[in-house]
């Protein structure tokens, strides 16, 4: 992080996918998003964010997790318009900030 340009994210990014050394979670957009909807956090910063996430999941698994979280945001539990029908985690999600449909 004493590079410029390089803050919490990148170096979470770096160290963990280039050198499988899980220093910390990665926290963008989709994190923040999924995450909250599960209910893992109730914080908008990402340093609370990923103070939160670190107690809830184990660190061994926290480079698969960050991607994996990223890739249900990116393809499932998208910003707008949430595709709740086709998520395997449907069952388990309080959707928390997730608008319900009009019927």
């Amino acid at each position: 992080m004493k590079l410029p340009g390089v803050a919490r994210k990148t170096a979470n990014v770096v160290l963990g996918t280039a050198f499988g050394i899980p220093a910390g979670m990665v926290v963008d957009t989709h994190i923040k998003r999924v995450t909250f909807r599960l209910g893992l956090t109730r914080e908008t910063d990402p340093v609370k964010v990923e103070r939160d996430l670190v107690k809830v999941i184990p660190q061994k698994e926290w480079i698969f997790a960050g991607h994996a979280i990223i890739w249900h945001g990116r393809r499932i539990c998208h910003a707008r318009k949430p595709d709740c029908d086709n998520c395997v985690l449907e069952d388990i999600c309080p959707k928390c900030g997730v608008k319900e449909k009009k019927k």
